[in-house]
Order: structure tokens, then C-alpha cells, then sequence
């Protein structure tokens, strides 16, 4: 049967419903630029009808769900793309410092330290005797062996800058799964009753990106609300029980740096973290594939360079008519020459006499002591290996090789460039798109805030009519006679 106040509640209910739909909406507005907000909106149902004599009646107003306006399929998307930009960003930026670098096209290039190097036995062979010219050839030799060096240190340096990166983006990881494992751990209380912990969701969304464009994870949610996170099937987070991520580096060998799954109870290694995406695998990438590539290239030059000269070298004369001596020789003892190891002979070095220019042995008969005079064709030799094809099977000059080098990092340079412009303008778009479902927008608010306003209002003339009717009823009727 219905009750007297029966109007009373219907208008009580719309005034509470209007008001919740006036907090929410002015919760939109308050984290309009909030970074990871996702606007909210109230969500209402008629309450059940009341079955009277002529059929039913209404009861009011309730809140069935302060509801998150989103798309959780963009949201999939943008943590996907997040992780393809993070990796080619990485790309990238670490290309750009290797053609830092190799730092051509400029004087103290590899380049143009070989391009002295020829040139300073081409003025030999014409001047075989001559002290400046000797002098020459042995500078531009320690040149050209001390530009190696400094090039394969530098490539062994950017490595350890890559370990050092790496170590830094496996505590953010293991930052981010705890901050995740606590946020499961409040929303699966929160929402408990029934409800939703919105806000704290948004948290938790905004970190899963942050955590995706590092590495490639797979995301699920259970019935609780909680998510699991895996990192190639391994769980990083199971609810509020969060694994740990750990770097262990090598200094003998960069490349050997491993990032595993670490167990602190155990103090044990429970194998490596498999980064098939995202930053991880963008740093591991260049430091075990890039970088190792043109390391090779470049220990592959230094040794051909090195084996050429010094087999013209040894079959050449010196000026006191010594044979056999290498001109190049490995500072570490190795048998096989790289751009770590390479340098001029220290022997050439104490004394430059000992360049073997000659190709002929020609003692000068009249002079006390003998005198042994070149006649510089071995050091045109030297100088004519600049145009030998050597490298490659013998498909190639040093330079050309060198060259084709450098035309490789200038093409992998660019892709990584378009990728990330291809990437960004994705991201932008799946932001754009996010945004117009998700976004908080103050005009649509301020027309809200007006409709709920007037709602209220009207609901607060119900309840004002109700009062009016009552006292009728109960003041008024039965006062004649009195």
C-alpha cells in the first residue's frame, strides 16, 4: 500500500541523486588536467515500483554506478603502441650517439685519418731518405692506430652506458610492480561492497602504460578487480605478490649483463627476463647486435689494414737493410689483430729508420759506413693498397668498406627516425581518441552541472509541495465544528 510520505522519499531521492551527479560532476572539473583522469558519470535507475489498486507507481530515484567513461580496447592499443615508440625512441637515440661516434664526415674521422695515412707513404716513395717524410708515416700510423682504439673503447664505453640504463630501468620496473601490487591490493578492498574504486583504477592504468613502453607485459583482470601482469608467461604481478626484477652486470664483457628474475629470499638468480619489446629491448638490441656489428666491422678493417701493410713491410728493406719487421704489431700479444689491439711497432717508432720503404737492396759502395739507400718502392706499395680490393673476399677497397660502413648506420639512423615520427603520430592519435571518449570536457560539464542543478531544484519543489499537502492533511482537515 502506499504511504503517506511516499512523496517525501520520491523527492528525497532525487535530491540525493542530484546532488551525488553534482559532486561527480565537479570532480570531473577539479582533474581536468590530471594526467591518467578518466572522467566519470552517474549512472541512474528508477528505484522499484509500488504495486497499488490502478497498476504501479514510481518511488524515486537511485545511483546504480558511478561509472569510468572508457574504451578498454584503446587502452589495450596505447600500452601495444607505447611500447613500439619506447623502443625505437631508444633506438634511435642510442644510433645518433653511434654516429657520434664515427663523427663523419670530419678530420680526425677513421676516414680521413686513413686518407693521411696513404698519403704520407705516397711522399715517402718519393722521398725515400727523408727524415720529415719517415716521420710522417710513423705519426700517421699512431694516428690511424690510436683512432681505432678510441673507437672500439667508445663502442665499449656506450655499452656500459647501456648497463648502466638498464640497471635504472629494472628498479623502475620493480617500482612500478609494487606501486601496482599495492593499488590491487586497496581496490580489491574498496571494492568489496560492490562499488568501484575509480580513481584508484585510473592509478593503476596510468602506471601499466609507464611500465609498458619499458618492457612487453601482458595484462588480466580477475574477478576481484586485481591484475596480473607477465613478462614473457612470468608473472611480475600476481594481485598484491610482486616478483623481482634484477641486473647483473659484467664488466669483462658488456654484452654478458643479464636481467633476471631474482629471488631475495633465495639470494638466487630464477633465469633472464625475456624483453621483446618496449626501451629493455631497444638498449639490448643496439649493445648486443648493433654495436657488436660494427665492432666487428671495424676490428675486420684494422686487421686487414694491419695484415697488408705489414706483409709489404716485412718483404721490404730498411735503411740500414734490415728485412722482416711488421710495421704493425698487437699491443696485447694476440696473434690476430682488432681495433682494440692494433699499434705501430714500438721499434719503428724509436726509430724511423726502420720503415722498410725499399724494395731493392742497394748499398751505397762509397760511404764509411755503408749506407743503404731505398728506393721507395715499397712505400708506393703501401701507398697503392689504398685503392687494393682487400676487403670483403676481395670485393672491396678499405674505403669503400669503410664507407658501406658507415652507409649502413645512416640508413638504420633514418628508420628508426621514421619509425618513431610513424609511432608518435599513433600515439597522438590513440591520445586524441582516448581523450574525446574519456577526456574531461568543461563545457559538457557546465551543461551537467545546470541539469543537475535545475534537477535538484525541481526535487526540492517536490518535497516543498509534499509539506504543503501534509499540513493540509494534518493541520487543517477536521478543524470545522471546532
Amino acid at each position: 500500500m502506499r504511504s503517506t510520505f511516499t512523496g517525501l522519499n520520491i523527492g528525497y531521492s532525487g535530491l540525493a541523486a542530484q546532488q551525488r551527479a553534482l559532486d561527480i560532476t565537479g570532480h570531473n572539473v577539479a582533474n581536468a588536467n590530471t594526467q591518467g583522469y578518466t572522467r566519470q558519470e552517474v549512472i541512474m535507475q528508477a528505484t522499484p515500483a509500488l504495486k497499488v489498486l490502478k497498476g504501479y507507481v514510481g518511488t524515486g530515484v537511485d545511483i546504480a554506478e558511478i561509472r569510468r567513461v572508457k574504451d578498454q580496447f584503446l587502452e589495450i592499443q596505447m600500452r601495444t603502441e607505447s611500447k613500439a615508440l619506447g623502443e625505437w625512441e631508444t633506438k634511435a637515440n642510442l644510433l645518433n650517439k653511434l654516429e657520434v661516434i664515427f663523427n663523419e664526415p670530419s678530420e680526425t674521422s677513421v676516414r680521413s685519418v686513413m686518407d693521411q695515412f696513404w698519403e704520407a707513404w705516397q711522399v715517402l716513395a718519393k722521398n725515400p731518405e727523408s727524415v720529415a717524410a719517415r716521420t710522417t708515416v710513423m705519426q700517421r700510423g699512431t694516428a690511424l692506430t690510436s683512432t681505432f682504439n678510441h673507437l672500439d673503447s667508445q663502442f665499449s664505453d656506450l655499452q656500459a652506458d647501456i648497463n648502466k640504463s638498464l640497471a635504472v630501468k629494472a628498479n623502475e620496473i620493480n617500482s612500478f610492480a609494487r606501486q601496482i601490487g599495492e593499488l590491487n591490493h586497496q581496490i580489491i578492498k574498496a571494492e568489496a561492497n560492490g562499488g568501484k574504486a575509480n580513481d584508484l583504477r585510473d592509478r593503476r592504468e596510468l602506471l601499466l602504460e609507464q611500465l609498458a613502453k619499458n618492457i612487453n607485459i601482458d595484462v588480466t583482470e580477475d574477478q576481484l578487480g586485481a591484475i596480473n601482469v607477465t613478462i614473457g608467461g612470468k608473472f611480475l604481478v600476481s594481485r598484491a605478490i610482486v616478483s623481482e626484477v634484477r641486473f647483473f652486470d659484467d664488466y669483462a664483457d658488456p654484452t654478458q649483463a643479464k636481467l633476471e628474475w631474482y629471488d631475495p629470499l633465495a639470494g638466487t638468480s630464477q633465469g633472464p627476463v625475456r624483453a621483446n619489446g618496449g626501451i629493455l629491448k631497444g638498449y639490448q638490441e643496439i649493445r648486443d647486435a648493433v654495436i657488436v656489428e660494427y665492432q666487428e666491422k671495424m676490428s675486420a678493417l684494422a686487421a686487414t689494414i694491419a695484415e697488408e701493410v705489414n706483409t709489404l713491410h716485412r718483404a721490404g728493406y730498411e735503411l740500414n737493410g734490415e728485412t722482416g719487421r711488421a710495421f704493425f704489431t698487437a699491443d696485447d700479444g694476440s696473434l690476430q689483430f682488432n681495433a682494440r689491439n692494433i699499434r705501430v711497432n714500438p721499434e719503428i717508432i724509436d726509430d724511423i729508420n726502420r720503415i722498410a720503404a725499399a724494395g731493392d737492396f742497394n748499398p751505397d759502395p762509397a760511404a764509411d759506413p755503408a749506407v743503404y739507400q731505398g728506393d721507395g718502392k715499397n712505400a708506393l706499395k703501401m701507398a697503392q693498397l689504398k685503392n687494393k680490393l682487400t676487403m670483403t673476399g676481395g670485393a672491396a677497397t678499405f674505403g669503400d668498406f669503410y664507407r658501406s660502413a658507415i652507409g649502413q648506420l645512416g640508413i638504420q639512423g633514418q628508420e628508426a627516425s621514421q619509425m618513431v615520427e610513424n609511432k608518435v603520430s599513433l600515439v597522438e592519435q590513440l591520445i586524441n581518441r582516448r581523450e574525446a571518449v574519456s577526456g574531461v570536457s568543461l563545457d559538457e560539464e557546465m551543461t551537467n552541472m545546470i541539469r543537475f542543478q535545475h534537477a535538484y531544484t525541481a526535487s526540492a519543489r517536490i518535497l516543498n509541495v509534499m509539506d504543503e499537502m501534509l499540513d493540509i492533511i494534518v493541520n487543517r482537515l477536521g478543524m470545522a465544528g471546532r
